[in-house]
């Protein structure tokens, strides 16, 4: 059992726990599972709601959440990825326009979850990516702070999914500093990293099919790779690829 209360280094507890789940190259045999179809669960015997509905897909917010998927082949590229495009797809799934709360929740409104870029340099406008193709998002002051330059086939070699990631025109990596995040909630701040996470992820997936954008959220990256790529102390949490 894993015991955060009490202890004067929180923070090396939330590392080792982060690194008991992660993917290293020399462990990908073992990591990556057969896939195993799913049960279709049953009602067994008990009394019974109907909740059939048929989604209206003349209606944008319920054709999006019918039509969300993960893309399983290579990225098709329908859309061009340029700064227009970007603007409007952080601000949706992330900044929430001039508001203060953004548009995804966060434990005590505190935002511990950083947004990386990474974009493929040979797939899209090179005016996004003539200063550098890893950036930060600041969704305080609604910029993307170029942090540094690397290769796409540099970027790939931290994603399992080799198919999928050389036809993407960006990832979008969520990450946080651990040794920052329990500064308030302490013991439940790993906890609540996890979840706010999921809830940018879904935003990602959402915005994404709005703009016509195909997506897939990953497990599958090696984490101290990736975590090195974006540097500024971060450690990966949940990684998609767009395009």
């Amino acid at each position: 059992m894993w015991n955060f209360k009490g202890e004067r280094n929180v923070e090396k507890n939330f590392i080792d726990y982060h690194m008991m789940s992660i993917n290293e190259p020399e462990f990908t045999n073992t990591q990556v599972y057969d896939h195993q179809p799913r049960q279709i669960q049953g009602n067994s015997d008990y009394p019974l709601v109907d909740l059939d509905y048929v989604l209206d897909q003349s209606n944008p917010f319920e054709a999006v959440l019918a039509n969300r998927y993960s893309a399983r082949e290579p990225f098709k590229g329908n859309v061009v990825v340029n700064r227009a495009l970007l603007a409007r797809f952080t601000q949706l799934a992330m900044i929430g326009g001039s508001k203060e709360n953004r548009t995804y929740p966060s434990g005590g409104a505190q935002y511990y979850v950083d947004t990386y870029f990474l974009f493929n340099e040979d797939l899209l406008d090179q005016q996004i990516v003539k200063q550098g193709n890893i950036m930060r998002l600041n969704s305080d002051t609604h910029k993307l702070m170029v942090k540094q330059y690397q290769p796409w086939d540099e970027i790939s070699k931290a994603f399992i999914q080799k198919y999928l990631v050389n036809s993407a025109q960006f990832t979008i990596v969520l990450s946080c500093d651990v040794t920052s995040i329990s500064k308030k909630y302490t013991d439940i701040s790993y906890k609540l990293v996890q979840q706010e996470a999921g809830h940018i992820g879904q935003n990602i997936q959402l915005v994404a099919n709005y703009l016509g954008l195909e997506s897939v959220p990953l497990g599958g990256f090696y984490d101290i790779e990736l975590s090195k790529l974006l540097g500024d102390n971060q450690t990966s949490l949940y990684a998609f690829l767009l395009g």
